[in-house]
C-alpha cells in the first residue's frame, strides 16, 4: 500500500476545516483513564491512573504510551459498516494474488530447468495459479467502495480495476499453457524467448501492462485504507508501495518491448537488445514479487484499524467522537 494523501482523511462533520480541532489539554491531563489502556512497555494495565502519571509496574510515563497507541485522526476516520467482511476481502485479495504469483514462478522455474515437473503438472499448476487469481478477484470487490465517502471518481477507477482482473487470468492461463509445453528447450526460452526456441510473448506484454493499470487505479483507495492505520500514516515502517510495484511492472513491460523490437534491430544489435530485454523482465518480475509481499503486509498492518477503530483521546478519558470523512 501506498502512503495515505491529504484528501484519504477529512475534518470532522460540520468542523468547516481541513484538519481535526486541537485537543482540549488542560482538561484532558486532569482527568483519569476510562477505557483500556496498556502500558507500551510492559503492557500492565493503566485503567484508572491519571494520564500525568507513570506505569507503577516499569515507570514509563503513561503519556509515552498515549503517543505511541492514540490516533489524533481517530474521530475522522469514516465509520466501515461490514469490518469483517472488509479484513475478509483484503486478506483474500492479498493472499491470492501472492498465491498466483509464487505458482507462476514455480512454473517459470520448471520451465528453465527441464524435466523439473512434467508437462501435466505443469499445467495443473497453471490451473491452480488461475483459480487463486480467480480468490483475488472476488476479494478484491470490497475494494470498490470499502465505506462509505469514497470519491465517486476512485471508485469508478477501482471498479474498472476489478473488471481487468478476467484479462489478466486469461493471460496468465495462456502463458501458462505456452510454458508447459516447451519441455526440452534451453534454460529461458519459453519465458523470455530466448533466441532458437519460441517467438518472444507479446501476451506477457500485455499482462504486464493489465497489471501495471489496475494496480494504479486501486491505488486512490488502497490509500485511503493505508491512512485508518497509525503505523502507515505515520510512516513507521518501510514498505513498498503501490506507485513502486507500477514501476516494477513497467520495468518487465519494457524488457518484453525490447523484446519484441529486437528483430528489427539486425542479428548483432539484436542479440545484445535480447540480452538487456531479458534483464529488465527479470529484474521487473523480481522487483514485483517483492512489491507485492510488501503489499500483502501493509494489508495485514491495517487489518487491525478495519475492525477496531483505531483510539482516540476521548476512547480512553471518555466522550470519544466518531465519524469524520475519508476521502469525500
Amino acid at each position: 500500500m501506498s502512503d495515505p494523501n491529504q484528501d484519504a482523511v477529512g475534518p470532522p462533520a460540520g468542523s468547516g476545516g481541513g484538519t481535526a480541532p486541537p485537543v482540549d489539554s488542560a482538561p484532558a491531563l486532569a482527568q483519569e483513564l476510562t477505557g483500556p489502556l496498556r502500558c507500551a512497555s510492559c503492557r500492565y494495565d493503566l485503567r484508572g491512573l491519571s494520564v500525568m502519571g507513570t506505569c507503577p509496574e516499569c515507570g514509563l510515563p503513561i503519556q509515552a504510551t498515549l503517543l505511541s497507541i492514540v490516533d489524533p485522526m481517530a474521530a475522522e476516520l469514516r465509520p466501515i459498516r461490514r469490518p469483517r467482511l472488509l479484513a475478509c476481502g483484503l486478506v483474500v485479495w492479498t493472499l491470492g494474488a501472492l498465491s498466483a504469483l509464487a505458482l507462476g514462478w514455480v512454473v517459470w522455474v520448471s520451465g528453465v530447468f527441464s524435466g523439473m515437473l512434467s508437462p501435466g503438472a505443469q499445467l495443473w499448476v497453471v490451473r491452480v495459479g488461475a483459480a487463486m487469481l480467480g480468490l483475488s478477484w472476488l476479494g478484491s470487490l470490497v475494494i470498490i467502495r470499502p465505506h462509505a465517502g469514497i470519491r465517486l471518481r476512485r471508485q469508478i477507477a477501482a471498479g474498472v480495476a476489478v473488471l481487468l482482473y478476467p484479462v489478466v487470468i486469461m493471460l496468465y492461463i495462456y502463458l501458462g499453457k505456452v510454458a508447459a509445453s516447451g519441455p526440452g528447450q534451453s534454460l529461458l526460452a519459453v519465458w523470455t524467448g530466448e533466441s532458437g526456441a519460441v517467438p518472444w510473448p507479446p501476451e506477457r506484454l500485455a499482462m504486464w501492462l493489465t497489471l501495471a493499470a489496475g494496480a494504479w487505479l486501486l491505488r486512490g483507495n488502497l490509500r485511503v485504507l493505508a491512512a485508518r492505520s497509525l503505523v502507515l500514516r505515520s510512516e513507521r515502517v518501510d514498505r513498498q508501495t503501490i506507485a513502486a510495484m507500477v514501476a516494477s511492472l513497467l520495468v518487465a513491460a519494457l524488457g518484453d518491448g525490447l523484446g519484441l523490437a529486437a528483430p528489427l534491430l539486425g542479428r548483432v544489435a539484436g542479440g545484445a537488445v535480447v540480452l538487456a530485454a531479458e534483464g529488465l523482465v527479470g529484474l521487473g518480475a523480481l522487483l514485483m514479487t517483492l512489491g507485492m509481499v510488501g503489499i500483502a503486509l501493509d494489508t495485514w498492518r491495517v487489518i487491525p484499524a478495519v475492525l477496531h477503530r483505531p483510539l482516540g483521546m476521548g476512547d480512553l478519558i471518555g466522550g470519544g467522537a466518531r465519524g469524520g470523512r475519508d476521502g469525500a
